[in-house]
């Protein structure tokens, strides 16, 4: 999902919710990195998130093995390479929240590839939303993150439009496959 408001320092907001709300077995790990890449060029388009750049909040609430299994190592090398190497946005933080414990047991095999510029960009929150808030004011968040805006609203309808437009090019290019690597 992408919030309405920008940050206060005027960068756009996605967040991706990697937890129960994602059922595998109706949307595959490459239908969602579709989506994700949807999302990236529909925010580029934005000259002030060309500027500015993005924040991303990754919120594993629910995780479970269901979502766990379907992240295979080849899907989560292509992930990685594609936000340390390729993706179209400037990534200015990222902020992981409502992590359970197996997220933990996750992220000691993705740590060891993640490079130092995204490292230094990462921060993990649990269930602090205080936490959270000292980097993203309560003011643009949504009642999920203890902010003061409405809870979020997963059928995207106000990027719907932008996201729409991007769904020739994206169909076109899920017809050449995954990359292999």
């Amino acid at each position: 999902n992408v919030l309405r408001n920008c940050d206060q320092k005027g960068r756009r907001v996605l967040i991706v919710n990697c937890g129960k709300l994602w059922d595998p077995s109706e949307i595959t790990s490459d239908d969602m990195f579709r989506m994700l890449y949807m999302v990236h060029l529909a925010a580029q388009l934005e000259e002030e998130t060309q500027v500015r750049g993005v924040v991303c909040i990754m919120d594993f609430e629910g995780l479970s093995m269901k979502q766990v299994r379907a992240l295979s190592p080849s899907f989560s090398k292509r992930l990685l390479t594609f936000i340390q190497e390729a993706m179209p946005l400037r990534m200015k933080e990222v902020h992981f929240v409502k992590q359970p414990f197996i997220f933990n047991m996750v992220w000691s095999l993705f740590k060891p590839f993640v490079k130092e510029k995204l490292n230094k960009r990462m921060h993990f929150h649990g269930s602090d939303m205080k936490s959270l808030q000292k980097f993203l004011d309560p003011s643009i968040l949504p009642a999920n993150y203890k902010g003061a805006l409405p809870a979020i609203d997963y059928g995207g309808v106000e990027w719907f439009p932008a996201l729409e437009k991007q769904a020739q090019y994206v169909a076109d290019w899920s017809q050449l496959g995954p990359a292999q690597w």
